[in-house]
């Protein structure tokens, strides 16, 4: 799977919020199907009072088989939780195995979930919780708490439930996640729908306090002894401007530790690329998306000009940080000649890294909204390597011409770059 990977955040917090109450955590992962007869012996010799689930939208496939093989063998509850149950509750009826799903932000709603359990009452009107109601032949959705607002109340996310040294010795940095959301309204991804789950236009930024993500470093620090770089992975950690320069002028005082950050073309000046370089960043990611204007502008909706996108590298460079460029193809109206725009606007960005990925269009996003006006949709289920290979019956782009382009990026946008720097 794209998305795997055994250190979960989402799920980390979730961990840490239980044991916090005094409930005992577990965590089992699978990347291959192979894996599934070891996950039902662990369950076989832990014997959980729950079983929960999270996974995106390719992945689900996987979380219907294998928790009718767990069903097969365990009598207690198991649920679901995470983006794609979000986004599409109606999954809940693809399987029996399933008893309900937590949906939106669990961190309260699955501690309410347990309580009710543990006192033997009705689970199934906890808050944020959905289920299939087979004798009304109807999906049931409770009410949804609100969003947490003070995220410093919440404990440090629990790195020891995936044995994090092990994890840590595979991974190039040290990861940590400060803030939740994203305002921006790009139509191929879940930040929009998810605020409109929670009946609003966008998914603003809830911030933890400088001190408070100052202080979860020196505690991770302080428990795993490692000199690998830090990974700062929100995806907007330059929005803020106020909240940014207070944390990098208290960082570089109190830690001295090369970092990387995430940001947008149109959310960096040379001033922030100056205080990001005193402070010890040394690489940033940066999406490309598209090269093509119309691509990334009226299909993404990104809304960053091609003047911008050249400055922030051209910055970046100036002050010496490297810079990672993701960029994607085969997105509906996408045609070869834009694609190409794309290989070379990737060149032209001088970019220190790059990577080509295919688009997936996620349930609930604009564009998947597109794909199904449009016919572009596969009518079957389909397995697939998501964000390698594409399923779209794309008019305009064959799926040999992304295979093309996606498998041979690298010589590609190295031709359009002087022989001096390739």
């Amino acid at each position: 799977s794209y998305h795997c990977d055994e250190y979960n955040f989402g799920l980390a917090y979730l961990s840490s919020v239980l044991k916090k109450a005094g409930h005992d955590v577990r965590y089992c992962y699978a990347s291959q199907p192979n894996q599934f007869d070891d996950i039902v012996t662990t369950v076989t010799n832990y014997v959980p009072d729950v079983i929960g689930f999270t996974a995106v939208e390719s992945q689900f496939i996987y979380v219907k088989r294998l928790s009718r093989l767990i069903r097969e063998i365990f009598k207690g509850v198991i649920i679901c939780g995470g983006v794609y149950i979000t986004l599409f509750p109606e999954a809940i009826k693809e399987t029996d195995a399933l008893d309900g799903a937590i949906i939106g932000e669990a961190d309260s709603a699955l501690l309410k979930f347990l309580e009710k359990l543990e006192k033997g009452d009705d689970y199934r009107q906890t808050p944020n919780f959905c289920y299939y109601d087979k004798n009304q032949n109807k999906l049931v959705k409770n009410n949804l708490l609100p969003l947490i607002q003070n995220l410093d109340e919440l404990p440090f996310p629990d790195r020891e439930l995936f044995e994090y040294n092990a994890y840590l010795k595979k991974r190039h940095s040290l990861e940590f996640f400060f803030n939740r959301g994203c305002p921006f309204l790009c139509t191929y991804c879940s930040n929009q729908a998810l605020a409109r789950v929670y009946g609003r236009r966008s998914n603003t930024i809830r911030y933890r306090s400088v001190d408070n993500c100052l202080q979860e470093i020196e505690a991770v620090l302080s428990r795993y002894n490692t000199n690998k770089p830090l990974h700062f992975v929100d995806d907007l950690f330059t929005l803020n401007r106020r909240w940014l320069f207070e944390f990098l002028e208290k960082y570089k005082k109190r830690f001295r530790r090369a970092f990387i950050c995430h940001t947008r073309s149109n959310l960096v000046s040379e001033e922030i690329f100056a205080k990001l370089k005193e402070a010890g960043c040394f690489r940033v990611m940066m999406s490309i998306e598209s090269g093509n204007d119309f691509i990334r502008n009226k299909v993404m909706k990104r809304n960053i000009t091609q003047k911008q996108l050249s400055d922030s590298f051209k910055w970046a460079r100036k002050y010496g940080i490297e810079t990672s460029g993701v960029a994607m193809i085969g997105l509906p109206f996408e045609t070869k000649e834009m694609a190409w725009d794309t290989i070379r606007t990737i060149a032209e960005t001088k970019t220190t890294s790059f990577a080509l990925n295919v688009f997936y269009p996620y349930k609930g996003t604009e564009l998947y909204e597109v794909c199904k006006q449009n016919n572009l949709l596969p009518t079957n289920e389909i397995e697939l390597k998501e964000r390698r290979e594409s399923f779209l019956k794309l008019p305009t782009l064959t799926k040999e011409d992304i295979l093309f382009f996606s498998r041979n990026c690298d010589r590609l946008v190295m031709s359009f770059r002087p022989i001096k720097e390739r």
